[in-house]
């Protein structure tokens, strides 16, 4: 993506956290945006320190169930959520560990107060569930993430593909109505879905 205009790129996110300035910045010695796919467009971008990752296949009384990731001294945890996944990068000394997330894999999202009031991003894949911080984020974005995440995948137990046209364009006219879809990719998604009818 580095070569991508960062001003076009952020005209086009869904969420007002996603700025020129912002992947312009350094994050583990990189700019944001280099961290990202040629043709990836990020949508919102979460800020915290702390990641708990959660293994749903090992026990609740056994060691080993969760471990927990935290930007080292004086960084900040960074989560863009883009239209193929979820990248986390913690800061490291010089670089950035990174975890990678795709949105196939996502089976629930949601946001939620940690305790001690933090907001943190909740996602749940089939072997582990992510409890991502996102308290240095901007207001109603970590919400505003969450219902995107919901939108773009299909609920827990049903097939993907199994809603209607008509039921797929319901929710396509609201995302558009809330700026995550571009007037050009709201076009070109109805016509697509109205010839299938």
């Amino acid at each position: 993506m580095s070569e991508r205009d960062a001003d076009g790129v952020a005209g086009e996110a869904a969420g007002d956290s996603v700025t020129a300035e912002a992947l312009r910045a350094d994050v583990g010695g990189r700019e944001l945006r280099e961290h990202l796919a040629d043709a990836e467009q990020p949508q919102f971008l979460l800020r915290g320190s702390i990641l708990d990752i959660v293994d749903r296949t090992v026990p609740e009384s056994e060691d080993g169930r969760r471990s927990r990731k935290v930007a080292s001294s004086g960084g900040v945890l960074v989560t863009l959520v883009t239209d193929e996944r979820v990248l986390v990068l913690i800061p490291r000394p010089d670089t950035a560990e990174r975890l990678d997330i795709d949105l196939g894999a996502v089976e629930t999202a949601e946001p939620e107060s940690a305790p001690g009031g933090n907001e943190r991003l909740v996602l749940q894949t089939a072997d582990k569930a992510y409890h991502i911080d996102t308290s240095r984020s901007a207001d109603g974005e970590t919400r505003d993430a969450s219902e995107f995440l919901r939108e773009v995948r299909p609920e827990p137990g049903s097939e993907a593909g199994a809603d209607t046209p008509l039921d797929t364009l319901d929710r396509l006219a609201d995302l558009h109505e809330r700026g995550a879809l571009t007037d050009e990719e709201f076009a070109q998604k109805k016509t697509e879905l109205l010839d299938r009818i």
